[in-house]
């Protein structure tokens, strides 16, 4: 790899895009991208959220709640600085992201990679052993996510040290600039990095899917039981691990090409750099697709927290409602005063809660009842009760 002017790498976002259409077009699929997968995700996120709530987590519903978390901060803070940059011929962002926009980006693909290896292994050992308890708690989630996210963070450091600021003619740039000591380093790290980020997690989990799918095999009697929801589950998995592979091989393809070229050879071409960008990202919103398509589980929670939600923004126009009609300190201060100057007991009224009318509230209970219920109820403490002895009314009532 040569360090040379001409052979450098552009760092967050190819910065070079002469079609004029093209730097308003991509820009523009980024933004429907980040929307649609914000969307997305947040759905996914609440879902999980909800059954760790309600005490119906497993592991594998841990795990995705990881991935979709990767997904919302690739969306958040990588995909808005990645279409800023393809809209401008100069890096504008300073020093600092520079040095973090590419790291950042390659550390959530890692965890996003280590996660999915770790969902492929849970459900090897559920079909393995289906009658085994699967619920996990908050601790081992979180436990599961800094394991994680703190390899990922670990891998792709080179990325952060070698990229730097660089003025030319055309004016500032963000590349990834190797010195001539780390050359050899490089190298090194541009063949184990793939390997440890993406091609070992891939193979392992499509092995345990593999497996997984072999012991799940359902019985010929054709009887449904649980062995036909194991393998429906892991084929769904199964299929956004191998999306996640094939969307991500574009980016490979080309990290490779900048990285184990000749000297002289072309860098990738703009095509190619595009098509990886806008599939990299487009896979942010696989996740939430797939499952709103072919997960039950997922409709179902979609389902109940529809009304949920409703039932919030319901109670909280009630409370707004009150606070509104509730009365001031200085009415109550005047109410107060009111009932001290006054000796005779009488009647007050105070607000409802609608606050359109008030209620007679009286002091004296005694003085409320009207006469005629008082007449009644003076009656009946008066009047004795027969006395009846008769052992079986049941005869005499049929004799009658």
């Amino acid at each position: 790899m040569n360090s040379s002017a001409d052979l450098l790498e552009y760092a967050g976002g190819f910065q070079v895009l002469e079609e004029e259409e093209l730097k308003v077009a991509l820009p523009l699929v980024l933004g429907v991208i980040c929307l649609v997968g914000l969307a997305g995700n947040a759905m996914v996120v609440a879902v999980l959220m909800q059954d760790f709530r309600r005490g119906r987590s497993t592991m594998v519903n841990g795990l995705l709640l990881i991935w979709s978390c990767a997904d919302l901060l690739l969306l958040l803070l990588c995909l808005p600085l990645r279409a800023v940059t393809y809209s401008k011929p100069t890096w504008s962002f300073g020093w600092l992201l520079c040095k973090s926009s590419d790291y950042f980006l390659h550390a959530c693909l890692s965890a996003k990679s280590f996660t999915l290896a770790a969902v492929g292994h849970a459900r090897y050992q559920h079909a393995s052993n289906p009658q085994k308890s699967i619920h996990c708690k908050c601790q081992c989630v979180l436990t599961l996510a800094c394991s994680i996210w703190s390899v990922a963070l670990l891998l792709p450091i080179p990325h952060c040290l070698f990229s730097n600021i660089k003025s030319s003619g055309r004016g500032t740039s963000c590349v990834l600039e190797i010195p001539p000591y780390a050359s050899n380093f490089m190298k090194a790290f541009g063949i184990a990095y793939p390997l440890a980020a993406y091609g070992i997690p891939m193979v392992f989990a499509m092995t345990c899917y593999i497996k997984a799918l072999l012991l799940s095999k359902p019985k010929r009697n054709g009887t449904p039981n649980r062995r036909y929801e194991i393998r429906r589950v892991t084929i769904m998995l199964g299929g956004l691990s191998a999306a996640f592979a094939v969307m991500r091989l574009p980016d490979w393809v080309a990290w490779m090409w900048a990285r184990h070229r000749k000297v002289g050879s072309p860098m990738p071409p703009v095509a190619l750099l595009v098509l990886a960008q806008v599939v990299l990202f487009a896979n942010c919103t696989v996740n939430p697709l797939v499952f709103l398509a072919l997960s039950e589980d997922f409709k179902e929670g979609l389902r109940r927290l529809w009304p949920l939600a409703r039932c919030r923004k319901a109670r909280r126009g009630r409370a707004d409602g009150q606070g509104a009609a509730a009365p001031t300190l200085g009415e109550k201060a005047e109410s107060a005063l009111a009932m001290g100057n006054s000796s005779a007991p009488h009647p007050r009224t105070l607000p409802t809660i609608s606050g359109r009318e008030d209620v007679i509230i009286c002091r004296d209970v005694a003085q409320c009842i009207p006469p005629d219920v008082q007449h009644f109820w003076q009656d009946r403490k008066n009047a004795t009760a027969p006395e009846n002895n008769d052992p079986i009314p049941w005869e005499r009532a049929e004799n009658s």
